[in-house]
């Protein structure tokens, strides 16, 4: 074992059990000729984020809702893709899709998710060939994409980074406190907050900064950890209320409160993301001289009426002030933001709303909550258009 994996190690107390344990599946046997890349990277990713997947695994599921794989496999970087090489092959130009389980796309078969649909529909015409990376991890926040990005996801030498923002819990997901109170205690990880206006990296373990000296997208985060404070109280937030502890209940989900009135907690929950979204650009952008882009993916009760209905049904009396929502205000929110800092930006909303009455189909899952299939390829076809109409891609 290596010094940056005792190192790892000691930090989190729980090593490559606590990703598998993450994951709460058994590993069935490695991936068919998948061979794990060679050097230190996972156990730096699994430091820096504080969860990563298990690299060449096979893990059986049960099937939640029609449409659902049968096994999830993981490629030699642990994501839910082909295997990949670090040096980008002559003549390709490669993006690299950053995001949570959207992107991610656990939830159909692996042809089926929008990333590897986005790189056949850019390869059907381009006069260069496309490669798109799946740097997606499910349970990540913006906060962890980040991390992940300036750890790992830089040395694939993309032509252009699109981070996906997910509006229905990216937001709660990179504020501790909320995140805290959604999952009933707070989770072993790094995380931000924001101090005197800046970004502040708490819970992180060190390690050896010199590890890539010429980078100045890893001098980054050896700065930022160089910079850390240690781990804030906890202080999740009183609303909404516990109702039982074993098993954790609380009386309406966390992420409702994307939609209700703002409170402080959630005000600094938008605070911390767009900070963390500039962070990025820069990242890409300055440190490395890369095209920054994103898209954003609404909540499915922003598109299915029916949704926003149940969960009126089930909580509308107990938060009477989600009577008042407006389904569509967090992503124009995001996309707002984004527009005015210069980024270029894609809102998914129209798109998918046109695409599921036209169609009278679902495009997200009903009780998963994530994309299926036709939801997927909607995403997929609109980015194509998008990223070529704004000349981001050949």
């Amino acid at each position: 074992m290596s010094r940056l994996q005792k190192l790892l190690l000691a930090a989190f107390g729980v090593g490559l059990a606590g990703v598998i344990a993450l994951a709460a599946l058994p590993l069935l046997r490695p991936a068919s000729g998948c061979i794990p890349a060679p050097g230190d990277w996972f156990w730096l990713v699994f430091g820096v984020t504080g969860a990563y997947r298990e690299v060449c695994g096979v893990f059986p599921i049960t099937q939640q809702e029609e449409g659902f794989p049968a096994f999830w496999r993981f490629n030699n970087y642990g994501l839910n893709d082909d295997d990949y090489t670090l040096e980008k092959p002559p003549g390709v130009f490669r993006i690299v899709v950053v995001g949570d389980s959207f992107p991610q796309a656990l939830q159909v078969e692996r042809e089926q998710g929008f990333t590897w649909l986005l790189e056949e529909y850019l390869n059907a015409d381009s006069p260069r060939r496309v490669e798109v990376i799946n740097l997606s991890v499910d349970a990540y926040g913006t906060d962890r994409e980040l991390l992940l990005y300036a750890a790992l996801g830089w040395q694939f030498q993309p032509d252009l980074v699109l981070l996906s923002i997910y509006t229905g819990n990216d937001i709660q997901d990179n504020q501790i406190d909320l995140e805290h109170r959604r999952y009933g205690y707070r989770l072993n990880r790094p995380y931000f907050t924001q101090q005197d206006g800046r970004l502040r990296l708490h819970n992180s373990p060190t390690y050896d900064a010199g590890q890539y000296p010429d980078s100045p997208v890893f001098g980054w985060l050896a700065r930022m950890q160089a910079a850390q404070l240690p781990a804030t109280p906890e202080n999740p937030p009183p609303r909404p209320a516990v109702l039982s502890q074993q098993p954790y209940i609380i009386e309406y989900p966390v992420e409702l409160g994307i939609f209700l009135p703002e409170d402080d907690y959630w005000r600094d929950a938008w605070a911390i993301t767009e900070a963390l979204v500039l962070a990025f650009r820069d990242v890409v952008e300055d440190l490395q001289g890369v095209p920054f882009a994103a898209v954003i993916i609404p909540d499915r009760r922003a598109i299915h009426n029916t949704d926003w209905g149940i969960l009126l049904d089930l909580y509308g009396e107990r938060v009477p002030a989600v009577h008042q929502a407006d389904l569509l205000a967090p992503a124009s929110r995001m996309e707002a933001f984004l527009e005015s800092s210069g980024i270029p930006a894609l809102n998914l909303t129209w798109a998918l709303k046109t695409e599921a009455n036209s169609s009278g189909e679902r495009l997200y899952y009903a009780d998963d909550g994530h994309f299926n299939a036709r939801g997927h390829a909607a995403a997929a076809r609109r980015i194509a258009l998008w990223l070529r109409g704004r000349g981001l891609v050949p």
